[in-house]
């Protein structure tokens, strides 16, 4: 065999059914993908390449695969490998490579990738001999699910993807899957004392959560011992958020103000929860913090209980120690009246049905139609918050956006993957995305993608004709504008240009009708997309505490 398909045998046994790529340098590891039914999904611009493979891996809860060429391909890649990173998702990128035979003969499209993307992966590294292929796959995937997850990249020059491997040396050793480290037990019953003790306390539970398939565990601290479950991020639908025993997180805020004790499941203490800090947060409040990865504890703030280990069997654990003790369940009544004036405030707001849209307008239309096993992609920072405001999530994965980097434009690839996802394991659950129109152009040739691959994804564009955030950062700063606004351009037509189905919603009382239609065409196996003009003032109420969903750069008072 060659190197190339001995690379392939190594993808299809990691359980990887469908890689993203874009040719060059490697174009004989896609031919390669044909022999062992590994779907290729190839694409328009690198770093969609890897924010695809980044939202196939966090909606399979494995590793994502991303293959690019040499030089201007890598370079391009490392916005996606970026947002990977700061998402800790597993993704293992691919990165092609001239011959060794070319080093330092300052050949066409030479880089040091692996210098480049050092501080932005888990492990890099560069293969020489194509009979350990195989090896370094295997270990890329390991390091990528181990512990924290996260990116990594292999280098593989093209000579040594070419290269004949004997088969025997080629064989491929028995999968290692490194068992996830379990809770210290003093830990775990310290963490109980402290919630028994508790008047008002509260759980985040975040990405590590659902990497650790948390679930079992925070649905039985909700539901048999009355602990509200604020989820977010790849957390958010580990409990259904009935805003009885689960929330949003993006509504948490007035009820966070008052919690006495706070348990953060897999959630680091960073911007996505105002860094656990005052006003947001009490200052007397008591933090237990257990996540996978001990050098995380304690970022910001102090944490009494610091727990390290996986999240699953840790709360599952601190479950148990709770029902040995006999805890009593807590009234919720406290948190629903703590959010009780947001939700009414947010339920004023967007209601008008002559003029031009607002994007809780869409939220409200989406949430009518969207099934309870949806998974909900967003994108952009103005229309974002709004939805945020509205959407509920019943089921794991089931949201996914661009925290915390903050990188506009994931959207799209990320739903790509996220459906890519679906496909492939046979449950076909409905992928929408919702997005800025200033977002949605950073990677909008990646529509000829989705149709290409009938990719039938659910896409609502607020189009307010700019960078809404910005322009009402400069409005409250100078009153005026300027590099914020461009046209309330007509990308219901480049969808249908790229052979997906567009409509347009010029006015409020438009949107129904055609969410009904471009509903319609997604059954019918073909992405759509509704261009939404949105009214360019909707963002300035975003000022008001109550219709804050998403605290942008906020203050922060750190607790001594």
């Amino acid at each position: 065999m060659i190197g190339a398909e001995l690379m392939a045998r190594a993808i299809k046994r990691q359980s990887v059914g469908t890689m993203f790529g874009l040719p060059g340098h490697l174009e004989i590891l896609f031919g390669a993908l044909l022999d062992h039914d590994i779907r290729l999904i190839h694409m328009r611009h690198e770093a969609a390449v890897v924010m695809a493979a980044d939202g196939y891996a966090r909606a399979s809860r494995n590793v994502g695969v991303a293959c690019v060429t040499a030089g201007p391909g890598l370079a391009n890649a490392v916005g996606g490998i970026m947002s990977a990173h700061a998402a800790c998702t597993p993704v293992l990128v691919i990165a092609g490579r001239n011959p060794i035979i070319l080093d330092e003969t300052a050949s066409l499209q030479d880089m040091d990738h692996v210098g480049t993307v050092r501080s932005m992966t888990k492990w890099a590294q560069t293969v020489h001999e194509a009979c350990r292929l195989g090896e370094y796959i295997d270990m890329a995937c390991r390091i990528a699910l181990s512990g924290r997850p996260g990116p990594v990249l292999l280098e593989v020059p093209r000579d040594v993807a070419q290269a004949r491997v004997d088969d025997e040396a080629a064989a491929l050793r028995p999968l290692a899957r490194p068992a996830r480290p379990l809770a210290d037990a003093r830990a775990i019953e310290a963490a109980a004392e402290l919630l028994a003790q508790a008047e008002q306390p509260i759980i985040i539970a975040g990405n590590g959560a659902y990497w650790g398939d948390a679930g079992p565990g925070l649905r039985r601290l909700a539901e048999e011992f009355g602990f509200p479950v604020f989820t977010r991020a790849l957390g958010r639908g580990l409990v259904r958020e009935d805003m009885e025993t689960g929330f949003p997180w993006p509504l948490a805020y007035p009820a966070a103000a008052q919690a006495d004790v706070v348990l953060l499941a897999g959630s680091r203490m960073g911007s996505p929860i105002c860094y656990a800090a005052p006003p947001f947060f009490r200052a007397d409040a008591r933090f237990i913090q257990l996540d996978i990865d001990g050098a995380e504890i304690g970022r910001n703030n102090p944490v009494e209980v610091p727990i390290v280990g996986d999240c699953g069997p840790a709360i599952l654990q601190i479950a148990a120690a709770l029902a040995r003790r006999r805890h009593s369940p807590r009234d919720r009544a406290w948190v629903k009246s703590a959010l009780r004036p947001k939700l009414d405030r947010i339920d004023q707001v967007g209601r008008d049905e002559t003029g031009m849209a607002h994007p809780l307008r869409m939220a409200r239309e989406l949430a009518s139609r969207m099934p309870p096993d949806a998974i909900f992609v967003g994108d952009g920072a103005n229309c974002l918050n709004w939805f945020k405001g509205i959407l509920r999530v019943q089921q794991a994965p089931g949201w996914m956006d661009h925290e915390p980097f903050g990188s506009m434009g994931v959207g799209l690839p990320l739903a790509i993957g996220a459906m890519a996802a679906q496909q492939e394991g046979g449950t076909r659950r409905p992928v929408c995305l919702g997005t800025g129109d200033g977002a949605l152009g950073q990677y909008i040739a990646e529509l000829a993608t989705a149709s290409l691959h009938r990719l039938p994804i659910f896409i609502m564009v607020a189009n307010d004709g700019g960078w809404g955030a910005s322009r009402n950062i400069e409005l409250r700063l100078m009153n005026r504008t300027h590099g914020v606004d461009f046209n309330q351009s007509r990308y219901d037509l480049v969808a249908q240009g790229l052979e997906c189905h567009g409509e347009f919603a010029a006015t409020a009382a438009d949107v129904a009708p055609a969410f009904d239609r471009a509903w319609a065409a997604v059954g019918r196996g073909q992405p759509a997309l509704v261009n939404v003009l949105v009214d360019r003032q909707s963002g300035l109420a975003r000022g008001e505490p109550l219709l804050q969903m998403v605290p942008f750069n906020v203050g922060y008072r750190r607790k001594h």
